[in-house]
């Protein structure tokens, strides 16, 4: 069976995952990948670390000019990978390889991690090999946003619970471990665009080495307090001073450490939003990929969201539009915006104490 993505086309077989749920996931990061080269003066040689039917690789060398090195420990991928890359006129290496092994072996502008559920055990590597750029998918969200808390510890050396903004939680569970990984190799991040959407989240990072950029980082990670009992929230850096007790009386959970810094750089994220009609998609997919980059676009640089759900439960009250929230704090001074993970979601300046009040008042 051909299938046809972007200008790809690709033959699928049984003995090879390919995902059609991640499509939209493929295209966006075509629009990342045309960022990324247009950025860049010399040539962008990417490795697939984890190829599967080589697509991911195949649009990034047709739609963005990268040179692609594919990678896949099963042997029938590597096959599939090669009819692929000949059914699109693509010449490129194609290992059957551990992963973890041709990294360390070798260096490349910008690595891709698509690993059927955690990346944990190849981000060490992924960073150590990456010379610019790393871009990471991971489908374990359990683990990541708190809904497992010891897979979390035993995968990212993080402690988290469920909390309403677990998409955000996880993103940044994800990007604190990138961190953690890359400081080893004197390197810090920045994070030019994600996103949580479905079932997985997904990271674009700039790495730049320097011992001195690699120490300040950390002003940038640290740890979540957070009171389940009312919904007050506080986050410090890793030499920030702790938190016992919320003043409503409960004692605050901390989570992380955590990614406290931007998720995403406004010019890359309109430059990515202006290489939409370059798309070889329909009109209507070109629609939904500058709606959902607008949405990450207008989101506050704020860390960790409300929902109007949980803050009606809290107050035993119903929800009011997220809109009319959005437009109180606004009125009143404060930074608000919409969430891309959520069409319940907002983020904002204003504290926990200062949104119930809004939304009692707008139900009054």
């Amino acid at each position: 069976m051909i299938v046809e993505e972007g200008k790809a086309k690709i033959k699928l077989s049984k003995d090879v995952f390919y995902n059609p749920r991640m499509t939209f996931c493929r295209h966006l990061d075509v629009l990342a990948y045309k960022v990324i080269s247009n950025t860049e003066d010399g040539e962008v040689k990417s490795l697939d670390a984890l190829s599967a039917t080589g697509i991911r690789g195949i649009r990034a060398c047709l739609e963005a000019g990268f040179l692609p090195t594919f990678n896949d420990k099963n042997p029938k991928a590597v096959e599939l990978i090669k009819e692929n890359l000949k059914l699109n006129g693509i010449e490129a290496d194609v290992f059957n390889r551990d992963a973890v092994a041709l990294m360390r072996e070798n260096r490349y502008t910008h690595i891709d991690l698509d690993p059927f559920g955690s990346p944990a055990e190849f981000i060490d590597t992924a960073c150590l090999s990456a010379l610019k750029y790393l871009s990471v998918t991971a489908t374990d969200t359990a683990a990541l946003c708190g809904s497992a808390p010891v897979a979390g510890l035993r995968k990212y050396a993080i402690y988290a619970e469920k909390t309403e903004f677990y998409p955000e939680l996880g993103l940044r569970t994800l990007i604190g471990k990138i961190v953690r990984e890359a400081t080893k190799y004197d390197k810090a991040i920045e994070v030019l665009v994600s996103w949580a959407k479905e079932h997985y989240y997904r990271v674009h990072i700039k790495l730049r080495r320097s011992v001195a950029l690699a120490g300040k980082i950390y002003e940038k990670v640290g740890y979540l307090f957070y009171c389940f009992n009312c919904g007050n929230r506080a986050w410090v850096p890793m030499d920030g001073s702790a938190f016992e007790r919320c003043k409503c009386g409960s004692k605050f959970k901390m989570i992380g450490p955590l990614w406290l810094g931007k998720l995403h750089d406004r010019d890359f994220v309109r430059s990515m939003i202006s290489k939409v009609e370059e798309m070889d998609v329909s009109d209507d997919t070109k629609n939904k990929l500058k709606k959902f980059l607008q949405s990450i676009y207008e989101e506050i640089d704020v860390p960790f969201g409300y929902t109007t759900h949980h803050i009606a439960r809290m107050l035993k009250t119903s929800p009011p539009q997220v809109v009319r929230i959005i437009e109180e704090l606004k009125k009143m001074g404060y930074k608000a915006s919409r969430v891309h993970y959520s069409g319940f979601g907002f983020k904002t300046e204003a504290s926990v104490d200062e949104v119930k009040k809004i939304v009692l008042a707008l139900n009054t």
